[in-house]
């Protein structure tokens, strides 16, 4: 009910937004014109929440040349730094680990739309995206008795004891890589009022990943770690949306 009534009061404020403007705007154009700049957020009604606004999570821009002809721009910038402690130092059974964990993610997108006439309000178009990521991410975990160091990647090391022996697991849970790839795209804007108008969008796309080799390093006693060698990589192709409503406005 409550996202039936957020969904309900957004309407209106869009119509009455819509109302006051055709009011002193009437014979002004609602689509942006050249030297325009243009943002957006990703509104999900359903959800009641906000998000940045394109499948690769970017904050995205778009510069218009013309009225029919828009760049585009994507970028994110992401980065994790986590210290976890646990264990007891002090007393005989003393045992007290670290873990530090470090990652970094950096993503670019390059674009074009070619907009079409449409309606006053309405101005469909369609376009392509390049876009390239790269991440990285490195770990230190140490112990009383031991210190492990990951290059390219978090390790998650599991323990289990069987009769006098003890045994490690271990696998890389979150791994550095590079990625590339190109999207076509379709999709529309509805200027609901001068400068403000929402839209949808959902691409054709290609992208490769390759995941960097996680090295690890282990030092000190009972360690049960030796390097992991990983050489993988993830090949897409098919279609996918922006989940929700793009919410825009022009500078």
């Amino acid at each position: 009910m409550k996202k039936m009534l957020l969904f309900a009061a957004f309407a209106a404020a869009s119509l009455f937004a819509n109302a006051q403007d055709s009011k002193t705007s009437e014979n002004n154009d609602f689509k942006p014109q050249k030297g325009s700049f243009a943002t957006e957020l990703n509104f999900n009604p359903f959800r009641g929440n906000l998000s940045l606004n394109n499948v690769l999570n970017q904050v995205k821009g778009r510069y218009f040349v013309n009225s029919n002809l828009a760049l585009r721009l994507g970028l994110n910038v992401n980065t994790i730094d986590s210290n976890l402690n646990y264990g007891n130092p002090y007393g005989t059974q003393a045992s007290f680990s670290i873990d530090e964990r470090k990652s970094t993610s950096i993503g670019l997108s390059l674009g074009i739309e070619k907009h079409f006439k449409g309606t006053k309000r309405l101005s469909p178009y369609i376009g392509a995206d390049v876009f390239w990521g790269t991440k990285s991410a490195e770990q230190s975990i140490s112990n009383n008795a031991s210190t492990t160091n990951v290059k390219n990647g978090w390790l998650e090391v599991s323990y289990y004891q069987s009769g006098s022996s003890v045994y490690y697991s271990y696998r890389i849970m979150e791994g550095a890589y590079t990625r590339f790839g190109v999207s076509a795209i379709a999709g529309f804007d509805f200027y609901m009022a001068k400068n403000f108008f929402l839209g949808y969008e959902f691409n054709l796309g290609y992208s490769k990943t390759n995941f960097k080799s996680p090295e690890v390093t282990a030092t000190g006693q009972n360690t049960g770690i030796t390097n992991y060698y990983s050489d993988n990589s993830t090949s897409k192709f098919g279609t996918s949306l922006v989940n929700g409503i793009r919410i825009g406005y022009i500078f």
